[in-house]
């Protein structure tokens, strides 16, 4: 049988075809499958992230502080870890000492509960409790009175409000022959206040700001605290007194803005303030209050600043202002700051030596790693090597700045170098947006600043003592919500920077601004107004 012709769908070039559609299609499949499980990772990572997110935020909302982690936590997490292992053998031999010691000495007798004393400057009134007239009856001639036994109970009264009657003498011409007495009448010139004219002293007006920016207390509140007590004093009123300090302080602030420059080092910090009637602004729209803390170590300087921005302009313009007194010309000092970018052209400027950045913030970041459901081990590793500079900076912590250089170059320096082959290790595999990822991405992005308080003795490493300033403020503000105009707004920095400069220098604030609001009025001469620095005043300065 004669064969049949084949196809012109089995020729070699139609199979050509075929398979290399196939192969295309094939490859697009796979393709496909790659971009669906590319996705599906994608999705994946997403939903550790928000688990992490979820449990870091159940942390923060029920459990303890995000800044404690126990001894337990991170033994267990660093089990496997050589250096570490051999730091808790320390501990835990250093803890059988001790408990051998105890035993050895034998079971210590238990501590009872020991009152204090109550101040010895408070007033003392006696409350006598004698036997009835029938029970000294009884006993007849045969006892004699000997003496007390005392015992002594902390006791209040409400608040004394008093009146300070001012009384100007007048004299008047006996006759019309007398010299000048064409004149009339001469009454004796009115007492210099700080707010002229004013119904409250000066003793109140301190009372009312001290309720207010130390204790917290809304001025609504303290309005019915007022009525309570029978006196009329409106929360306006009050928000006035408030808000007719700022002229009147604005010649000691400027002297101690002054002492700002006096040190070495300058910590800044910001938090958000809600303004009302900024011109140009929505109410909606956040201000901010910046905080600095600079001057002598031993005699610092707390300062508020009220700004519309966050802008790092802000700083720059504050400490060297393009118009206005400028800085001092041998001014030099270390900034300190969180990690945020916009004091970058601040650290930029000459006077400022270098920029340190906050190893408070890196902790914390790591610490909230240990909250999440991966990688918790590795972020204790570093909590625990973080641990340790802290421990240098608790031996250290009295030391001349000298001495504390020298003890970080050889103490802190070789642990660092270790938190940075950590960090380099561990950056390729941690997931960007993990919470463990994000915070070796802030560290590594921080890592020259974070190795700045190496430079000198003067620098903290971190920046916890403005942090710690700037909380008053962040408490008080839960309280009384927004300031009602920017006038308002400055008038609170500035009774801020009187306040917590006061405290920094172990001054107790409301008799401090009695003090000030007292004698400001009368200062005519700049060392007058020196005098009033919280620097210049000690405790036995101020009225009781």
């Amino acid at each position: 049988m004669k064969a049949t012709a084949s196809s012109p769908a089995d020729t070699p070039e139609s199979l050509t075809a075929q398979v290399v559609a196939l192969q295309a299609r094939v490859a697009e499949q796979a393709r496909e499958l790659a971009e669906k499980q590319q996705r599906l990772d994608a999705r994946d990572q997403r939903i550790d992230q928000l688990l992490d997110y979820i449990q870091l935020l159940r942390q923060k909302r029920f459990g303890g502080s995000a800044d404690r982690v126990s001894k337990d936590q991170i033994a267990l997490a660093l089990f496997d870890e050589s250096e570490l292992e051999q730091l808790i053998d320390e501990l835990e031999a250093q803890v059988e000492a001790e408990q051998a010691s105890v035993k050895a000495q034998g079971t210590p007798p238990r501590k009872q509960p020991v009152r204090r004393p109550l101040p010895a400057h408070l007033r003392r009134v006696d409350k006598i409790i004698d036997l009835s007239g029938e029970e000294k009856a009884a006993l007849g001639d045969d006892w004699v009175l000997i003496g007390y036994e005392e015992s002594e109970q902390l006791a209040t009264i409400a608040r004394q409000y008093y009146v300070v009657r001012t009384r100007r003498a007048k004299y008047a011409p006996r006759d019309d022959e007398v010299a000048d007495a064409e004149r009339g009448l001469i009454v004796a010139p009115r007492a210099e206040t700080i707010i002229p004219k004013s119904l409250g002293h000066s003793s109140l007006i301190a009372d009312v700001v001290t309720s207010k920016f130390v204790d917290g207390l809304p001025l609504y509140r303290q309005e019915a605290i007022f009525s309570r007590e029978g006196i009329d004093l409106s929360r306006q009123t009050m928000s006035g007194w408030i808000t007719q300090l700022e002229a009147p302080l604005t010649p000691l602030m400027a002297q101690m803005k002054q002492l700002l420059y006096a040190g070495r080092l300058i910590q800044i910090d910001e938090t958000r303030l809600q303004v009302l009637n900024e011109p140009g602004r929505d109410n909606t729209q956040q201000s901010f209050m910046w905080v600095y803390r600079g001057g002598p170590p031993d005699t610092p300087v707390v300062w508020y600043q009220y700004a519309e921005t966050r802008s790092g302009e802000v700083p720059l313009a504050f400490l060297i202002p393009p118009d206005g007194p400028p800085p001092p010309d041998d001014w030099a000092a270390y900034l300190q700051t969180d990690g945020y970018s916009g004091y970058n052209a601040l650290a930029r400027q000459p006077h400022i030596l270098g920029h340190a950045a906050c190893w408070a913030h890196v902790r914390r970041k790591f610490v909230e790693a240990t909250q999440g459901r991966k990688n918790t081990a590795a972020a204790h590793q570093v909590v625990a090597l973080i641990g340790k500079l802290y421990q240098i900076e608790r031996v250290i912590k009295e030391r001349t700045p000298e001495a504390r250089e020298a003890v970080r170059q050889e103490k802190a320096r070789p642990v660092l170098e270790q938190i940075k082959v950590w960090l380099d290790q561990k950056a390729p595999q941690a997931l960007p947006k993990s919470l463990l990822g994000k915070a070796i991405h802030y560290t590594l992005g921080l890592w020259p600043e974070l190795n700045t308080y190496l430079e000198d003795g003067h620098i903290e490493i971190d920046n916890n003592l403005c942090e710690n300033a700037i909380r008053p403020f962040v408490i008080g503000r839960k309280g009384f919500l927004f300031s009602g105009s920017p006038r308002g707004a400055r008038a609170s920095a500035m009774l801020y920077t009187l306040i917590e400069t006061a405290k920094a220098n172990g001054l107790e604030p409301r008799a401090y601004l009695n003090h000030v609001f007292e004698h400001l009025p009368t200062a005519r001469t700049e060392q007058a107004i020196q005098a009033l620095l919280p620097q210049s005043l000690k405790t036995d300065d101020l009225p009781g």
